[in-house]
């Protein structure tokens, strides 16, 4: 497979705009507590696959791949300024929904219900894909799929902070995103007194407004979301062997051995590489925008923090 060393190389792919950063503070996502009623949300696919599997597997709905994403996550699932969600993650669900024969369905959804299994428990979706790593834990309340990315965390600081290792974080401020593995090394490895926040747009805005001086994150995130702006310097990998998975709900076995299926005939043909490309090592992939407005919305709505 195909890892983000391989795929990223400094400079890291694109600075982040101005525009990107206001689409990240959207967090319509559900509630805070884990409640997930999410809304459904178009998909855009970037890369044409053509792969058919004879699976026969069991879904909330009858012909419908409904699948729980924390939107925006760029590049996993992000926004284009057509109010699209596109991403690397979509490219995959998308595979995944062709291949079994099924319309897809993106359902927005917060990470604390998604890293938690909420969302899969209470059916609000029969997959979630969304830049989530697989560890020991989360494998106790959801079925996980084989790897189909991966991953490192990483130590992104202020160019002026001075940090050149992890070792110079003794007494500094840094932030981590709430939840995700990068929060769990700071904690427990590094036994850092870390600033949470909800998502990866607020962590880089926090790191950018110098409400803290360094954050940690999977490289897969802050390498895109930092580009090459001269504010940040990237100071190193961290390797902690990460690999992303796709989670379903425990009692649905057949539907991950199809996702395995998928991944592996992706593999084998180089789409999956192709995805990578497209996302992490090409200037080619789409704007970010913001989601489109309801009908029925007042104009103002657009600018609700």
């Amino acid at each position: 497979m195909t890892s983000l060393a391989d795929l990223q190389q400094k400079p890291w792919l694109k600075p982040l705009a101005a525009a990107s950063i206001a689409a990240l503070a959207l967090t319509a996502c559900g509630d805070d507590n884990g409640d997930d009623n999410g809304e459904d949300v178009d998909a855009e696919s970037e890369v044409e696959t053509d792969i058919d599997i004879d699976a026969d597997v069991q879904t909330l709905e009858e012909g419908e791949l409904q699948v729980c994403s924390d939107v925006p996550y760029p590049p996993f699932e992000y926004y284009d300024t057509d109010g699209n969600v596109v991403g690397y993650d979509i490219d995959i669900a998308a595979a995944i929904a062709d291949a079994l024969d099924l319309d897809l369905e993106i359902i927005e959804s917060s990470w604390e219900g998604l890293e938690s299994g909420i969302a899969l428990e209470s059916q609000d979706c029969d997959l979630v894909i969304s830049g989530m790593t697989i560890t020991e834990e989360r494998a106790g309340n959801m079925l996980f799929s084989d790897p189909y990315l991966d991953d490192n965390l990483g130590l992104l600081a202020a160019a002026e902070a001075g940090i050149t290792s992890l070792d110079d974080l003794e007494g500094a401020s840094v932030g981590v995103q709430n939840g995700t593995t990068g929060h769990t090394y700071a904690e427990e490895e590094l036994g850092l007194d870390v600033q949470q926040y909800e998502d990866s747009g607020l962590l880089l805005q926090g790191l950018e407004a110098g409400q803290v001086e360094a954050l940690i994150g999977n490289i897969s995130i802050i390498g895109y979301q930092a580009g090459d702006d001269d504010a940040f310097e990237f100071v190193e990998e961290i390797d902690t062997g990460e690999q992303l998975g796709i989670a379903a709900q425990q009692d649905n076995q057949e539907l991950i051995d199809a996702v395995n299926e998928v991944l592996a005939a992706l593999e084998s043909e180089g789409l999956l590489e192709e995805i990578q490309q497209n996302w992490f090592h090409s200037d080619d992939t789409p704007d970010e925008g913001e989601a489109e407005e309801d009908d029925d919305d007042d104009d103002n709505d657009e600018d609700e923090d």
